[in-house]
């Protein structure tokens, strides 16, 4: 039987899968459990399965895992969020880069945690499997001190790494690739802006092949409006929850993270949703019922925000290159949602130099590549 190499990639609200040969690289199966309501689906080649269960992940992998009966699983790469400053490349899993990686569980709280106890499941299912981690915050260790640092006193940063570390990497590499490729340009002589939009969204702009700025900064909670995350807030909004409301900072940290953002705005997470609400159209998405005039102005409301998030990052990366080669689209909403981009771009100031792609998200053969070189070639 052949060697199979599988990568797992854990996302806010979903879990996608690869298999490819380890020969070659290539892809055999994929796939994707995702949360929607309060129901997961199961996707793969053209089965739909529901589950009736919200997110287990304990029972996700019991549906996934009878997948992979015909493979010979012998290496597994996991994307993680966030590596810090210590983690700038793929590493293999062992018992001290668990016991070193848990420092940042805190920092990406919706991610981290969950992948960690996804690779204890993993290697009790395959005991001789060898892992790998590749990290989201590796594609960021190009930013200059300019962008990563805040203006707090710097012994914050000294002391406690505390600096924007820019997250959705492994995505916005693969979207650099991509343009790379259908430019036929060498990444070092691209000046790019990349748009990771699902639910986690965020912008990033790299310049001769260095990667200038990104939205997301200490958490995956900065930047633009998300599904569930609020993106941008002032530090004095945290003060007022406080102090006014007498909330506490558990429940603050848990607002802005799964209860803000678009759910919070609209009413429900789902940015499909929201333009059926809000009078678009969403290609192979049916709203499943009437809405009502608070439902339909709630949710224009809330895209409009959206849209704005994303433009004001947009322009402000545009005017700081001087020549702009292209915008990439990637993510579920992003290179799926004709209207969304053009909606984004009308009226922003580009040049007719300037392409716009949109990049089918390779990230999982991005995850492939890097898994292979650490665990297979060395």
């Amino acid at each position: 039987m052949k060697k199979h190499l599988l990568v797992l990639n854990y996302g806010s609200s979903s879990l996608k899968f690869a298999v490819f040969e380890v020969d070659g690289l290539k892809e055999k199966l994929s796939g994707s459990i995702s949360l929607i309501g309060n129901k997961s689906v199961l996707v793969y080649k053209k089965t739909k399965v529901n589950i009736a269960t919200g997110f287990n992940l304990k029972i996700w992998w019991e549906y996934i895992e009878n997948l992979f009966d015909d493979f010979d699983i012998k290496y597994v790469g996991f994307r993680l969020v966030h590596g810090g400053e210590e983690f700038t490349d793929t590493v293999r899993v062992n018992q001290q880069f668990l016991q070193q990686i848990k420092k940042y569980n805190k920092l990406a709280p919706l991610h981290n945690p969950i992948v960690l106890e996804l690779i204890n499941i993993v290697k009790e299912t395959w005991p001789e499997a060898k892992l790998s981690v590749s990290f989201d915050t590796a594609w960021y260790k190009t930013l200059e001190p300019e962008a990563y640092l805040y203006s707090l006193p710097l012994r914050y940063y000294e002391q406690n790494h505390i600096r924007k570390y820019g997250f959705h990497g492994l995505s916005h590499e693969a979207s650099a690739q991509y343009a790379v490729q259908k430019l036929k340009k060498d990444l070092k002589k691209l000046s790019l802006i990349t748009c990771h939009l699902g639910s986690g969204a965020s912008i990033t702009w790299l310049l001769n092949g260095q990667v200038k700025d990104t939205s997301m900064g200490f958490s995956p909670n900065e930047g633009l409006t998300m599904a569930t995350r609020s993106g941008d807030l002032p530090a004095s909004i945290v003060f007022y929850l406080a102090t006014e409301l007498k909330m506490s900072l558990a429940n603050i940290q848990e607002m802005l993270n799964k209860e803000a953002g678009l759910l919070g705005l609209a009413g429900t997470g789902d940015l499909r949703e929201v333009l059926l609400r809000a009078g678009h159209k969403v290609s192979g998405y049916r709203k499943k019922r009437s809405y009502s005039s608070v439902e339909r102005k709630r949710a224009r409301q809330a895209l409009a925000i959206y849209i704005y998030d994303v433009r004001r990052y947009l322009s402000s990366y545009i005017g700081m290159t001087k020549k702009l080669d292209a915008i990439v689209f990637s993510g579920a909403a992003g290179a799926n949602n004709a209207d969304l981009r053009k909606m984004i771009l009308k009226g922003i100031n580009i040049t007719r130099s300037c392409k716009i792609l949109v990049a089918q998200n390779d990230e999982n053969k991005n995850l492939a590549n890097k898994t292979h070189k650490c665990l297979v070639k060395k």
